[in-house]
């Protein structure tokens, strides 16, 4: 009876654990594609685009992603909603079929995704625009390779080209608030504002300062993340002025970053690496994501989280915690 009993809180135990213990699984997508970002419209609808024109959608909270049918052989590298009806594409021409045409162009729609309108950045050149940046306060600008940078006028439709004195590859942005935040990229490249954008001024580094940061995400007015080559992780504790490296266990190749809570983080990169931290950053665990592919993106909406990237991958997460990010993270916004 006793036997019986202790073997029965046994399994209650590992029930337990199993119960709060996730795992990343993968979803199918019926394609081979490299996957590159994803945003959600509203709870329930969302976007996963890639290379070739692939667009996945979701109607049902990213439980099944169905493919839509192609408007274009052009790489698409970026997703992001303003609401239910308007959204924003950032794409690259095929370098075969581009002839004199610019290297990056956008693509608006104003119908929930039924149709995307062209948009040509305002004298665009060879110079490929790696990233678009929206501020809370419904101001948006573009930049990527050699300092690039565009910005949207009022608009709403036209992209003006801006002079900067940034003349390395831009990859990742992001803001804390309406006034702050930044931008970051190649040769150690952090820059940071405290005007919505208007100016950024070169933030001060205190680690290995040749990195190349492909990402970087706020958890708050103060708080932010830089991840990059290399396994290289830095916090910024201070509005994005002043950014120390952090202790990393991988050595992988790090391309996004996303906080649930100030505490709780996740980071992804090249061969299938999922790294989190539950302490704020101390200390960084890998997490077993069962794939070898380029993860390029992670995000959380809810108690739901996503990676996506090479091979079609698609992983899906649930721990059943609430994102409390004031990012609105229940639409995805960028990092």
């Amino acid at each position: 009876m006793r036997l019986t009993r202790y073997v029965t809180l046994v399994l209650i135990a590992f029930a337990a654990v199993s119960a709060a213990r996730a795992d990343w699984i993968r979803q199918n997508t019926g394609t081979f594609a490299t996957l590159r970002d994803i945003a959600f419209s509203s709870q329930t609808t969302g976007w996963i685009i890639g290379s070739d024109g692939l667009m996945l959608r979701t109607d049902d909270g990213g439980r099944t992603w169905v493919q839509q049918k192609k408007f274009t052989n052009d790489a698409f590298v970026q997703i992001h909603f303003i609401n239910e009806k308007t959204g924003w594409l950032l794409c690259e021409r095929n370098f075969y079929a581009r002839g004199s045409n610019a290297t990056s162009y956008l693509r608006k729609t104003t119908d929930g995704g039924t149709t995307w309108d062209k948009i040509e950045f305002e004298d665009g050149g060879r110079e490929r625009v790696t990233k678009l940046l929206f501020n809370p306060n419904g101001t948006a600008t573009a930049f990527g390779e050699g300092g690039v940078f565009y910005r949207l006028q009022e608009d709403g439709t036209t992209w003006k080209k801006v002079q900067t004195a940034i003349h390395f590859l831009l990859l990742g942005g992001s803001f804390g608030n309406e006034m702050i935040g930044a931008i970051a990229g190649a040769g150690g490249t952090i820059m940071y504002t405290e005007d919505s954008g208007f100016t950024w001024q070169k933030a001060t580094l205190l680690g290995e300062t040749d990195t190349r940061f492909n990402a970087v995400f706020f958890t708050g007015t103060k708080g932010a993340w830089a991840v990059g080559t290399k396994g290289r992780i830095f916090r910024s504790n201070g509005g994005a002025r002043l950014w120390r490296q952090q202790d990393s266990t991988v050595t992988a190749n790090l391309n996004s970053v996303f906080f649930t809570s100030p505490t709780n983080g996740w980071a992804v990169g090249e061969a299938g690496i999922i790294v989190r931290t539950r302490d704020g950053g101390q200390t960084w665990t890998d997490v077993p994501s069962g794939v070898t592919n380029q993860l390029t993106k992670v995000v959380f909406a809810g108690g739901r989280g996503w990676a996506i990237g090479g091979g079609g991958t698609v992983l899906n997460y649930y721990e059943g915690v609430r994102v409390t990010d004031p990012q609105k993270p229940e639409l995805l916004q960028r990092n």
